[in-house]
Order: structure tokens, then sequence, then C-alpha cells
């Protein structure tokens, strides 16, 4: 009792000091060697809630990070500890060099990831990246490092989670490995989308040009929805946020609460390494992300030396290419360690990559180099913590158009007082001469809005703008933004229908598209909320982001059944057209293989869709169009006939039965359970979008999708969120928190967050303990 009477008075302030490190800057070879600890007074309150969610309190930066850090390691150690091997190039030292770090979502092996980490995350970049943060992020940064420590020392290495138990590669962490960890989800969009691109680009002629598999990751998708007053039931702000991520490592959403009296007090989730909370709210307003279609890189091609193909030409004149050696050490088959070394080269533009099943040859005329906004941008964790302490939605717009640091996120937001915003504010590409700079038949990639630019030129290269946090990029104050009291939405289209009869246009063409067919998602959305005449409630959002609705069954599900009973078909195909026509259009637990094989027809056009239409894409009516099968025409039919065989096929290879319930099928496998998820691909637009893996072996295996989820709103005493993390709060098998929220996500039963304080000592399963630390020089 007495301690806790004296937490509150705030007595404890006079014994807490923080002393922030300082990394030495001498020769080392290595960040983690010229890294000097300094001493710190570490203490946090660490409470826990229902399904395990830790609500932190501190009296300052420091032991803020040092109670996450702790709390994080309690239930994701070996997550982090796996991460660290990742983003320091480490992993062929420790498994196959010749496997992916991830069986989904990546197509990078170990070997090809360390080169390209060693290469992104080496010294200089890392203590640039140090250098460019604030005194309260290196305070975070710090403390977090040192509570995730605490927990091993604790803990020891013998008694932690089974997949990283007496583990050779586990060991203490430091600022500059959390410093990796944020570089590596900065350039999650953009340049560590190429890593095997990038990492095993060699010049023509060289003795080994690795082989280079085509980009597979699929970038994050996401439904935001801000209703504001105008709208709403009561008069209030509401928020739906709905990112649909990866179900695995570097992108698993952690819940948490964090606290600094009278200086933050802030609920969401937050990223592994990541002391601040990315998506969530405060008292006064809640906000989302999605992944945003701005460019944040550009690819360049380059007209090369006929002399040197590693030398290339700007303006007449011939330039080298810069060249690093990279060694790595690789584990061979009899267990001993070998270093593996390679020149990776670079170009005034950024790292030179190849992909020749792409068109990105490196020949003895032609290369090709990215240019990557995130590269340089360090100011991400000062973003989201600068978001977390803002007063007001007045506030968050302002220091995202200064700080300009989320790397590639729109961000959704409403407030208690009924006002919506968004903001499309992330490292942009300044090209002014675009149109006069893009390559015609530019590579089709797997990121938004990425372009290819005449290298040869330097009027082709980026652009500085006044008021910019970094060379090259678009100030703030001139991206997309809008505030208003009715609604703004992003589904990761974008900026231009944020709100339909406020349309956002004018925007340079790598910030902002117009006049373009809308997603599948965005159609749903606006659709939802069009259909929605009464007012808005937080039960009506709720119910939005998990109906289950797969938005392309509206546009052309009937015009399937005509086209079915056009044709005489295949057994196989005939069972596949009686599915898809008495699908009730619904990804739900119930329903039947007609969602499977129609999801199989349309991903199997995906090059062809445009051409497939009934009633084309008109932009003044972008919600409704285009929709309906232009099935009678010849050309369409029998690309539709080639497609559905094709889905069939797929389907009874996989040997899949035609007579199954989607629950049966569509698993989620963990900790030696097989559950049946609801939703739908993002390609058949069902908010609760579900990723998987092709059809096989009887099933379609979730890999991510739908991750967290908030519907936050407001009443007289604060906000009012409701909440599920899809894959639940622990990767580790052996907490009683590895699944708890996943049944309930699959049973759609929300969670009520505790945010006050009478509601978190309220919660049935609230616990409390103090933790501390202090370490001496």
């Amino acid at each position: 009792m007495q301690q806790r009477q004296l937490w509150r008075s705030g007595a404890l302030l006079s014994l807490l000091f923080l002393a922030l490190p300082a990394p030495a800057q001498g020769d080392s070879a290595k960040a983690e060697e010229s890294y000097q600890p300094s001493k710190s007074l570490f203490i946090a309150e660490i409470r826990r809630t229902s399904f395990g969610i830790p609500h932190i309190k501190a009296l300052n930066e420091a032991s803020l990070g040092f109670g996450l850090g702790y709390a994080y390691a309690e239930d994701n150690f070996c997550l982090i500890a796996d991460e660290i091997l990742t983003v320091s190039g480490q992993r062929s030292r420790y498994f196959d060099p010749s496997q992916p770090s991830y069986p989904h979502w990546s197509a990078a092996p170990n070997l090809e990831s360390d080169f390209f980490f060693r290469s992104v995350n080496d010294e200089a970049n890392v203590k640039a990246a140090w250098n460019a943060q604030t005194a309260e992020v290196r305070a975070l940064l710090h403390g977090y490092a040192a509570g995730f420590n605490t927990y091993l020392d604790q803990t020891g290495s013998a008694h932690l989670p089974e997949a990283c138990r007496s583990a050779p590669w586990v060991r203490k962490i430091n600022e500059y490995d959390l410093i990796r960890m944020a570089r590596r989800i900065a350039l999650f969009t953009t340049s560590a989308m190429f890593v095997p691109a990038i990492s095993s680009a060699q010049p023509p002629g060289s003795d080994a040009r690795p082989a280079v598999a085509s980009p597979k990751q699929r970038l994050g998708a996401s439904n935001a929805l801000a209703v504001g007053g105008d709208r709403s039931a009561n008069g209030r702000g509401i928020v739906l946020g709905q990112p649909h991520l990866p179900w695995i490592n570097q992108l698993r959403f952690y819940q948490a609460h964090l606290t600094i009296p009278g200086k933050l007090d802030v609920m969401g989730v937050t990223l592994p390494g990541m002391p601040v909370v990315g998506i969530g709210f405060t008292r006064n307003f809640a906000w989302s992300h999605t992944v945003n279609t701005s460019a944040h890189a550009t690819l360049y091609a380059l007209e090369l030396d006929g002399k040197d193909p590693t030398r290339y030409l700007v303006d007449g004149r011939s330039i080298p290419m810069s060249r690093r050696e990279i060694s790595v050490q690789v584990r061979g088959p009899d267990g001993q360690l070998q270093t593996q070394t390679r020149t990776l080269y670079s170009t005034q533009y950024g790292p030179v990559l190849r992909y020749p099943d792409l068109g990105m040859e490196w020949s003895s005329t032609r290369a090709y180099a990215i240019r990557d906004a995130n590269a340089s941008n360090h100011r991400a964790i000062e973003q989201w913590y600068a978001m977390g302490k803002a007063r007001s939605l007045d506030e968050v717009r302002q220091v995202n158009q200064r700080i300009v640091g989320n790397p590639w996120n729109n961000t959704v937001a409403a407030d208690k007082d009924g006002r919506t915003l968004y903001l499309n504010i992330s490292p942009t590409a300044n090209v002014p001469g675009l149109a006069a700079c893009e390559v015609e038949q530019a590579p089709v990639l797997y990121t938004l809005n990425t372009v290819t630019l005449d290298g040869s030129r330097q009027s082709c290269g980026w652009a500085n703008e006044a008021g910019a946090p970094q060379p090259g990029i678009v100030a703030g104050r001139n991206l997309p933004a809008l505030q208003n009291r009715d609604y703004v939405q992003n589904a990761n289209d974008s900026a231009w229908l944020t709100n339909l009869a406020t349309p956002l246009t004018g925007f340079a063409p790598l910030v902002s598209r117009e006049y373009l067919p809308q997603g599948p998602r965005t159609r749903q959305l606006l659709s939802e909320v069009l259909a929605h005449r009464q007012a808005l409630s937080s039960a009506d959002l709720q119910d939005m982001a998990l109906s289950d609705k797969a938005f392309i069954a509206s546009v052309v599900q009937d015009d399937m059944r005509r086209f079915c009973a056009s044709r005489s078909w295949q057994p196989d195909e005939q069972a596949a057209c009686a599915r898809i026509g008495s699908w009730d259009g619904v990804a739900g637990l119930n329903s039947n293989m007609g969602y499977v094989y129609l999801r199989g027809l349309w991903e199997g056009l995906t090059a062809e869709r445009d051409g497939l239409w009934a009633v084309p894409f008109d932009p003044a009516d972008p919600v409704a169009t285009p929709r309906g099968l232009a099935y009678a025409d010849p050309v369409v039919g029998a690309k539709l006939a080639a497609a559905l065989g094709a889905s069939a096929a797929g389907v009874k290879a996989a040997g899949i039965d035609a007579d199954a319930k989607l629950g049966a099928v569509q698993l989620y496998g963990s900790a030696g359970r097989r559950l049946g998820i609801p939703g739908a691909s993002d390609a058949m637009g069902a908010l609760n979008t579900i990723d998987t893996d092709p059809p096989a072996d009887g099933a379609l295996n979730v890999t991510g999708g739908t991750s967290y989820l908030q519907v936050v709103g407001f009443d007289d005493n604060g906000p009012v969120a409701n909440a599920l993390l899809s894959y639940s709060q622990s990767a580790n098998p052996a907490s009683p928190h590895h699944l708890d929220q996943t049944e309930r996500f699959i049973r759609k039963e929300w969670i009520k967050l505790p945010f006050s304080e009478a509601q978190i000592v309220a919660d049935p399963a609230y616990s409390r303990r103090i933790i501390s630390r202090f370490d001496l020089p």
C-alpha cells in the first residue's frame, strides 16, 4: 500500500535519473564493439489485464522503454531474438543459407538476406540513424534494450521458450539492434521487397551470378474508416482500424498501453522492437494506418559505358559504380563456418538490382538501380512518439507535416469532438520532370506506384523542396490532407476518394493518382458507408469489419451463373459452376466452396481483368463501376472458361472436397491445432482480408491478413475501445495468450479494452508488479 502511494505521489521521481547512452565514435569495425552503455536507473510498473495486455507506467522514457522491452520479452522473446539475426545479417551462421527465413511472404534465402542486411544495416548507416534520434527516442530505445536483457538475465537461456531455448544465437541486445529492426520496418515496402535482387546483383561476365527468384512478397494491406460527428450516432468520432499484415515475425503486432503521467497516455499496438504505439488511441483521439500508394522509391534505368559495365553515363559523363565487399559467415553441411564475400554495387541513385525475369537484367548496356527515401528516413519512432503525445488532431497533423517520418502509411483519425482527419504524409519522391523522365515499358513490380526513370539524365533526379526534412522528398505541407466532420477512409487506394463529396485532386502522380478504378475493398468500404444513411455506431463499424462479404461476388456472380448456364462443362468444371452459383457471397466458416472456386478463377485473371467488364469503369461513378462480365464476347468467354477450368483443376489437385465448408479448408495452424479462419483474399475484396498459400494438401493455409482490429469511439468518460488481435498476444505456443484472441476473432467476439485507471483495476485478470534495474558504467 505504501509503495502504491509512493508511486502515485510522484516521490519516485527524485530517485530516477537518466544518462543517455552515447556510442563511442571510434574506428571499430563493428557497431557492437563501439557501443558503450551508460549508467541508468529504470523503474516501471507493469499491470496486466485480460488476454495478457500490459499497461506500462513510468516517470520517464528510459523507464517506459524498460517496461515495454521486459513485457515484450515475457511474451515474445524468441521472436525478437530471431529478428536480431535477420537485421544483423547473421542467419547463415546458424541456419541453412539456402532456406528462406520465413516460408511465406518472402522469397529471400538466408544468404541473400544476410548480404542485404549487412549492406543496408552497416555501421555507417546504423550510426547515422542513431545520431538522428531525439533524446526522447534514444531514452526509449536504451530502456527497451535494458528491459529485454533484464528478462534474459532473470530467466536464463536454458529456461527460455522452446523455440530459442539454449540456442547459440540468443544474446543480449543494444540500441543499435533496435535501430536495425526499425530500419527493416521502414524499408518493408521498398528496398526490402527486392532483397535477392540487390544482394545478388553482379555485372555480366561475373564468375558467380546467383539465380534470382521473382519477388512474391505482397505488400501489407489495410482498411481504415473515421466517422465524424455529422454522421455518428452520438456526435463524436469513431475509428475503424483494420490493418492486414503477415501473421509472422517482423510485422506481428503487440498490444500495449504506455503511460508517462502528465506527458503520454496511449494504447494500441506496436511492432517488434519499436518502443512506441503505432496504431491506437488516446483520451482525445484514435487513429489507424493503411499502406499508401505514394512512391517512396523509384527505379532508375542506367545507360552503361560500353567499355565497362560497372560504369554508367549521366549527361554523357562516365561515372564508376561504387563497390563494397560484404562478408558473411556461412555454416556448411559439416557444421563448419566459412566466410563468403561478395561485392555489391551502388550508384548515385542507390544500389544496383537485378531481376532478369522481370526484364531488369544487368547487361553490357543497361542496368537498374533503386533510390529509396526510407533508406535515409530515421524519423519513424520519433513520428509515432510525437503522435502518441499529441493533444489534438490539429497537433497530429502538425507533427506529421513537420517530421514526415511515417515510412509508408496513410493516417485516418477521429476525435472525441467529432472531427476526422486523413493524412497521406510519408517520405515521397519529388520528381518535377516525371513525364519526361519515365522510361516506357517499365518492369511490372509488386510495389505500389513504382516508376522507372531515366538514369542517364541528371534532370531526372529527385529535387529538393523547402521545408522537407530530408533531400529529394516532398515537404509535408504539400502532401494530401483532409479534415471534416463527415467521414474519411482508405483501403490502399490513392488519396483521391478519401471522401466522395470532396475528392483530393491535383497532386503529382508520385504522390496520388486520380480518376483510376478503385480496389474492391475501397468500393466495399464506400458502399457500406453509403448504405448506412442513418447515424453510424461503433457496432455498425464492427459489423462492417467482420462481415466477410467478398465484394467481387456482388459484381460478377450473377453473370457467372449466366455464363455457366450458357455452356457444357466437364464434371469438375460443372461442380465449380454449381458451387459458385449457390455461394452466398460471404467467406464465412459455413460458406461453401463457391468462394474457393471463384477466388481461383478471379486471381487467375489478374492481368486480364480490365478487358472482362460488361460495364467499364466510369470516374463519375467509381463505386458502382466496373461491374458485370462480358461473357458473351467470345474472347472474354474463352478467358473465363480457361480460368474456371484452372481453378477447378487446382482445387481437385489440392485434394479439397467440393462439398466442404470453408471453415474446414481455410486453416491456421499453430501449437498443434488447426483452426478454421473466416475471411476472403485481398483480390476478392473482403474487408476481413485473409491471405493464404495456394490450395495444397486439402487446405488453404493462412499466412496473414486481418491482424489488429480496433473500433474506438468516445463518450463523456473518454475512449470506448473494442479490439481483437487475430493471432493473439504471444508467439510462444506454451503461453496462455497464444491463441486466446484468435478464438475470439473466429467467433467475432470483440474485446473491450480497459483504458482508464478504474477500468484497468477492475479487470478480472488484473495483476501488478514493479520492475527495476540499476546499470553502472
